[in-house]
């Protein structure tokens, strides 16, 4: 890795964090869009959540090849290449004729993501030393934690003015001026050495996260989806085993071996889940239910995201001083009272205020698990293994938190199946079954949080 100044450090970091910013904006910004989307094209809660779905599966299937992405090219190359399927994928969902070509265009946005991502976290855990670590990740969990608190505030704005693809028209000149910094103030702080890409590793991995998600997330029982699910799941079992096999694996599956790293994995998956899923079931419950505008829906939205920004920043700090699994047990504390509060105070009638103010006790719990375990996890590896980790941690968070997603607003499907949500009580039930869901998650989360503590004693 190359020297930086202080100067060209924080330019660095500032392009970075500006890319995944608008990343995670554009798929913030869609969420409140949905009840909307479900109007037009006539497709229940199951359906439109394709939308984020496809978009988590585009980046789980990417992510994998991003440790040989970022071995084989300059930082400086691959962010661009990002960009411009980000790009790409933008002008072609604010133009689709039908939600088909709204789902491409997700896929294109979600491969730009997949880069994005893994690259920025490599990035900064090499220019910031291991006691500093902490900071850096909660500066990130801040930044990318703002877009989901403006986000449902302009959608709802935009949506309003405009219709829902005014969402992408405003991310199209966003990502035009990203472009033009990169290609001019962008630093080289990776070090390429000769590698190569095994090609049926990525067809394997392709093949089990896209027949495992569609499988599961079929509106039906048919029999192909039964197919496609164990079709992925023995894809899935070719992939970890050619991984052990390869003298250069995509993914470095050895991190594995570190107990830490293993359980870290899994539980932050549970917490992404739920992450995803509130930011997609309030809004559909305020403009469905409750019958409010997508404004409202944002507004609801705003204080619980920038909660999670703000505590991001701060449980960033507290990790350099006190680790993650203090904080990690308190936030699954608060998520589980938080979710199990949703279940029996959500109705018709219940007052904004106390719909929003939950939704910053549950933002909070997130914010104190995610960053700060995500850190100790990669601590736990040497440094020629922080590429393969930050790719694993976004492949199993991406794909796993699709799984979760799915199976809690199936909840909301299986009450409300009809297209456009139309039935309020109907969708209500469905609201308070899928927070009973994302209770248990909760309450899971808890009890491995508690066996992380002895394993890291053991």
């Amino acid at each position: 890795m190359r020297h930086l100044t202080p100067k060209k450090r924080r330019l660095l970091v500032g392009i970075l964090l500006s890319t995944s910013f608008l990343s995670v904006l554009n798929q913030f910004l869609l969420i409140t869009a949905f009840p909307q989307i479900m109007s037009d094209f006539q497709i229940n809660a199951t359906e439109v959540q394709w939308l984020t779905t496809i978009f988590m599966l585009s980046i789980a299937i990417l992510v994998p090849i991003t440790a040989y992405l970022i071995d084989r090219f300059t930082a400086r190359a691959l962010l661009m290449a990002a960009v411009l399927s980000f790009l790409a994928g933008t002008f072609v969902a604010a133009i689709a004729p039908n939600f088909e070509t709204l789902l491409v265009g997700r896929v294109l946005q979600g491969a730009g993501s997949g880069m994005m991502m893994p690259l920025m976290q490599t990035i900064l855990l090499l220019v910031y030393p291991r006691e500093q670590r902490g900071y850096a990740m909660g500066l990130v969990g801040l930044v990318i934690n703002v877009a989901p608190a403006i986000g449902p505030v302009i959608s709802g704005v935009l949506i309003e003015a405009f219709t829902w693809r005014a969402v992408f028209v405003l991310t199209l000149p966003l990502a035009l001026f990203l472009l033009v910094l990169i290609y001019f103030f962008m630093e080289n702080v990776t070090k390429q050495r000769p590698t190569s890409i095994d090609i049926s590793s990525i067809l394997l991995s392709t093949l089990a996260f896209g027949g495992i998600l569609y499988g599961v997330n079929s509106t039906d029982d048919s029999a192909l989806a039964t197919i496609l699910i164990w079709v992925g799941f023995l894809a899935l079992i070719l992939f970890v085993i050619r991984q052990f096999r390869l003298e250069t694996p995509v993914l470095e599956l050895r991190t594995f071996r570190s107990p830490l790293f293993a359980l870290v994995i899994v539980i932050t998956t549970l917490s992404f889940s739920l992450l995803i899923a509130g930011e997609t079931i309030l809004p559909m419950y305020v403009q469905n239910v409750q019958l409010y505008s997508a404004f409202h829906s944002g507004l609801i939205i705003f204080p619980g995201a920038i909660t999670l920004a703000v505590m991001s920043l701060v449980a960033g700090k507290w990790f350099d001083r006190y680790g993650g699994l203090r904080l990690a047990l308190i936030g699954f504390v608060l998520l589980c009272s938080s979710s199990i509060s949703y279940v029996f105070i959500l109705s018709q009638e219940t007052p904004v205020v106390v719909t929003a103010l939950l939704f910053m006790v549950f933002m909070a719990g997130i914010a104190m698990i995610n960053m700060p375990l995500t850190t100790a996890a990669l601590n736990a590896l040497p440094n020629e293994w922080i590429s393969h980790g930050t790719a694993i941690t976004n492949t199993v968070r991406q794909f796993g938190g699709s799984i979760g997603l799915i199976f809690i607003i199936s909840f909301i499907t299986r009450a409300a199946p009809e297209a456009g949500g139309a039935n309020p009580i109907a969708f209500l039930e469905g609201v308070q079954a899928a927070f009973l869901a994302a209770f248990v998650f909760s309450l899971v989360g808890l009890l491995l949080t508690l066996l992380l503590f002895k394993t890291k004693t053991s």
